[in-house]
């Protein structure tokens, strides 16, 4: 009953002198206080002692400890809720306002490029105007997680008051391989433990000054082997991964607890082995530093190696001696400076404190290390994405020499391609093959035209052009610039031919019988249709409508094919009809020439055959030089539109093979990566201007 009343007037009296706490909250915080005497009876009923040795430190502590306002406030308040906790209060200062709903944003516009974990706690810290630092103690080697206990206990111990019993418990803890988490508040106060971690909530002076938390968990040296960059170690020290184990799977998994500062702790020569294998920047970072534990001597002596190497060893041992010294008798005052100074256990108090924090107003340095961290960070890692990008597109991007050797055998085997439309075609038009379509053979055999015609073009006209394409385009695709499809695609120069090839194909194919037709028609008409649906009769049936070989893919540009297949198809008929309408209008001619002299011989009765006999051989004549005038220039034009059409081939596959040399082969970065890094960017940016704004 005692201590009941003693806790509820202790209640009334923090409930009497603090300023205005929700009642939810001051429920929630007298339920925890008052389950501590509860809890201590059912302890003291198993363990007796104990609970006397834990009686005699809150009585020895009350009569050591004047605490003034500013100490009920953070007790209050830390035993309400943590600073850094998931389930953070959201009340933000008007001041951190704008900042906190910019890097909320940030999660979604910039969260491939950083840290969540430290953004998370950043933006938690600005929840409050008194955030609380979060500091991890990372043990490093074999001795390293004991050597960080060692080193939290000198640290938060009050040398003007007696050892404490959280003193030894902060040394016995991690037996069970859990990790320490030690913030400022009464002994007695009730904290839910996790397999995590284990919490202790302790009346430390240097917790309460600061605002400080400390972690203490140990550090695998393992990522920092080869390979690993020096971002990924950063981001592994102030992101410590916690094990939990899972015993009903025999498994452990990893959960990241992020912090401000992190101090990696080692501890003798295993120690510093292990130490070495980290990368320099530890002893450069505002965030990161380094304790390595030797013996050090007498500050006012010769300085030992150690001291002498680096200034990040200290000597834990030595301020543990100090320590306890101080307190057996304080006539060793002077001692324990001396030795404590040695220790360099103040330097590193201050790195832990950081500069001056307590006389700074707006942001704190640790605050505002962790904001540009988390911002530059993001930075990097955009630099590093764009960086990786262009790198990747340079590997699978073919060289310029390659493409500049392939522009100069293009160039050279454009000259071929012309000297052979110019000598072998005029040979093909001197030949006797083009002789057959002389106007005076038109007389006997005008099917020669056609025949001679076509056997111009498929003989004579760019032939070995098309052999040396075949050539060029594999050497092009071998190179890596083209693919057979690519390469395979018809200049502008055919594309009508291929379109008509198309259409062609489609409306054969939508003219094919379904196959319950196929299946009702006569046993004399299935021929007939299996014949339509074959691939070789409706290749065929295309070759008759557009001349186009649809059965014909090769993998190199099908521009001279496609444009010689076009011209037997369309060019030499219709040069055909000309010949044969030139012939029925000269027969036409001479036959009406003749018919009329004939007529006139009959109506003078023989006397006029002079006459009928003149106008009858005008007629023929007539007809005959007007054949052989016209039949000429068709035949000039047609060799001619053959001239040209070869040139305008010849110059669409240069065109094509160019195109695919200069612009093949190269991998661009996609416009959403593009767009994704802008947007992270200005993300970064509009946070970074927003910090800048608070002073």
């Amino acid at each position: 009953m005692h201590k009941s009343s003693l806790v509820g007037r202790r209640a009334l009296t923090v409930a009497g002198t603090e300023p205005y706490i929700c009642p939810t909250c001051l429920v929630k915080a007298s339920a925890g206080v008052r389950a501590a005497p509860v809890d201590g009876a059912r302890r003291s009923i198993s363990n007796s002692s104990a609970s006397d040795r834990r009686q005699r430190s809150r009585l020895a502590h009350s009569q050591q400890t004047v605490r003034t306002s500013g100490t009920r406030r953070h007790a209050s308040h830390g035993s309400l809720a943590s600073a850094t906790a998931i389930n953070a209060p959201t009340t933000v200062p008007a001041a951190y306002r704008d900042l906190h709903q910019r890097l909320s944003a940030l999660k979604a516009e910039a969260g491939t490029y950083i840290s969540l974990s430290r953004l998370e706690l950043a933006i938690r810290s600005l929840e409050s105007d008194t955030p609380v630092t979060r500091i991890a103690l990372l043990g490093l080697g074999i001795n390293g997680a004991q050597a960080a206990r060692k080193l939290a206990r000198v640290l938060l111990s009050d040398a003007l008051g007696d050892k404490q019993e959280w003193e030894q418990d902060i040394l016995r803890s991690g037996q069970d391989g859990r990790s320490l988490l030690l913030r400022y508040g009464d002994v007695e106060d009730t904290v839910q433990q996790s397999p995590l971690m284990q919490t202790l909530s302790l009346p430390s002076p240097f917790l309460r000054r600061h605002n400080v938390e400390i972690l203490v968990t140990t550090f695998n040296t393992s990522v920092a082997a080869d390979g690993v960059s020096d971002a990924e170690i950063e981001e592994a020290l102030l992101v410590p991964s916690l094990v939990t184990p899972n015993s009903s799977a025999g498994r452990v998994g990893f959960v990241r607890y992020p912090v401000h500062k992190a101090l990696v702790v080692a501890e003798g020569i295993t120690g510093a082995v292990e130490y070495g294998r980290l990368p320099r920047f530890l002893d450069k970072a505002e965030l990161i530093h380094a304790a390595l534990s030797l013996p050090l001597r007498s500050s006012t002596g010769e300085k030992s190696a150690e001291q002498t190497a680096t200034d990040n060893v200290i000597d834990i041992d030595l301020a543990t001696h100090a320590l306890g010294l101080f307190r057996a008798n304080k006539a060793n005052g002077a001692q324990f400076s001396e030795e404590w100074q040695t220790s360099r256990m103040s330097t590193l108090s201050q790195w832990i404190s950081g500069p001056r924090e307590a006389e700074q107003e707006g942001f704190k340095p640790s605050m505002r290390s962790l904001m540009d961290s988390v911002l530059l960070t993001g930075l990097a890692a955009i630099e590093q994405a764009e960086r990786t990008q262009i790198a990747s597109n340079k590997r699978t991007t073919v060289p310029e020499a390659t493409r500049t050797r392939l522009n100069s055998l293009i160039s050279h085997f454009a000259a071929d391609w012309h000297r052979d439309l110019q000598t072998n075609l005029q040979t093909a038009l001197e030949s006797r093959t083009w002789s057959r379509t002389a106007w005076f053979r038109l007389l006997w055999r005008i099917d020669d035209v056609s025949v001679s015609a076509s056997d111009v073009l498929r003989l004579s006209w760019l032939t070995e052009a098309e052999q040396t394409l075949a050539f060029l385009s594999g050497r092009i695709e071998e190179a890596g610039l083209a693919t057979s499809d690519q390469l395979r695609g018809a200049g502008t120069a055919t594309s009508n031919a291929v379109e008509a090839a198309n259409q062609v194909e489609v409306q054969v194919i939508d003219l094919q019988p379904q196959r319950s037709q196929v299946i009702s028609i006569p046993t004399q008409d299935a021929r007939l249709d299996a014949d339509i649906m074959q691939v070789e009769s409706l290749a065929q049936r295309i070759k008759a409508q557009t001349g186009v070989n649809a059965m014909f893919d090769p993998p190199w540009p099908r521009t001279i094919n496609l444009a010689r297949q076009q011209m037997l198809h369309s060019d030499v008929p219709q040069f055909h009809r000309k010949a044969q309408a030139l012939l029925l209008s000269t027969l036409s001619t001479a036959g009406g020439s003749t018919a009329l002299g004939a007529w006139i011989w009959l109506a003078t009765n023989g006397a006029g055959i002079q006459s009928a006999g003149a106008l009858a051989a005008l007629g023929i004549v007539w007809s005959l030089r007007r054949l052989q005038s016209l039949w000429g220039k068709e035949r000039e034009a047609f060799a001619t539109s053959l001239k040209e059409n070869g040139r305008t081939v010849l110059a669409d596959v240069e065109l094509h093979l160019r195109k695919l040399v200069m612009e093949g082969g190269r991998t661009e970065t996609r416009a959403e990566a593009l767009r994704d890094w802008q947007q992270a960017r200005a993300a970064l940016q509009s946070c970074r201007e927003a910090a800048e704004k608070i002073k």
